[in-house]
């Protein structure tokens, strides 16, 4: 939709966007086609958006897919788009909190949205760790966030959050947007992020949990040495000063590095030293 028939439809519907809920209208069809181009969508896809807004990605999903899943949490933006597509049987509108809903009966799909930028992070949270875990995601986020997702160790923007989506996808930011591109333009500029899922799993399933663990604690005070965070944050798998020094050590890191020097390698060779450390070479004779 353009700029001038997304305000009309605004003030038809008589609705006031909401920044408690993160409604900020994409107007630029160039963005639009973009990020769906991004998605490499194919005739028998499922794809979900979250938060379809007014329906500009929308529109040119139903063109490519065979289903299009919408989840959306304003009811007045549902009515919308039910007499906007109403004919359209690719179509699977469902009213509620995308927090909320259940990914599972979706798979396997695709996800494509702008999302909601007051709760980016939590929804990127639950798809990546959703047992129905999407193939393909392309989503618009805050460029802050999207920083996080892309950073490199030793960054302010290295944290948790990269480690914990890169440990299942391949992450690339593929395009910067104005705050022009919507309405009403947001107080920050926003990025377009692409997420492959690994071919491969990183890490084996019983390793996951305790990374996670070892991950919190190492970030939750970044600036002290994990010899000394990871032995009193830790439940699930609890370890020593000297362990944790010891499984340093075996990786090739300092006894006295942080949480934010390690790359996700390093972390994955950490945890598998911390849960089921290689067993010592025999002493020669």
């Amino acid at each position: 939709m353009t700029p001038t028939e997304t305000r009309a439809a605004l003030e038809r519907l008589a609705l006031q966007p909401s920044k408690a809920m993160g409604q900020n209208f994409l107007v630029d069809r160039n963005i639009a086609y973009l990020i769906v181009d991004a998605a490499g969508l194919h005739s028998e896809d499922t794809v979900l958006e979250i938060g379809p807004g007014l329906g500009a990605l929308t529109e040119l999903m139903l063109e490519h897919v065979a289903r299009v899943v919408a989840v959306e949490k304003d009811g007045r933006l549902c009515e919308f788009l039910r007499e906007r597509f109403g004919q359209r049987q690719q179509l699977q509108l469902i009213h509620a909190d995308a927090l909320e809903f259940d990914f599972v009966p979706v798979a396997p799909f695709k996800v494509v949205a702008n999302l909601p930028y007051a709760v980016a992070t939590p929804l990127l949270q639950r798809l990546v760790d959703s047992p129905a875990r999407p193939r393909r995601m392309v989503l618009t986020v805050q460029r802050e966030v999207a920083d996080r997702l892309v950073a490199k160790p030793r960054t302010k923007d290295y944290g948790a959050l990269t480690l914990f989506t890169q440990l299942y996808y391949e992450v690339r930011r593929e395009h910067i947007i104005s705050p022009r591109c919507f309405i009403p333009p947001p107080a920050i500029d926003s990025a377009v992020v692409s997420l492959r899922l690994a071919p491969h799993p990183l890490l084996e399933p019983a390793f996951e949990a305790p990374f996670k663990e070892y991950v919190r604690a190492g970030f939750g005070q970044r600036r002290k040495m994990l010899r000394g965070v990871l032995p009193k944050s830790t439940t699930r798998v609890a370890v020593t000063v000297d362990q944790v020094e010891a499984a340093l050590k075996r990786v090739g890191v300092l006894p006295t590095a942080r949480g934010e020097e390690l790359s996700l390698a390093q972390w994955l060779l950490l945890t598998r030293e911390l849960v089921a450390p290689a067993p010592a070479e025999p002493k020669q004779p």
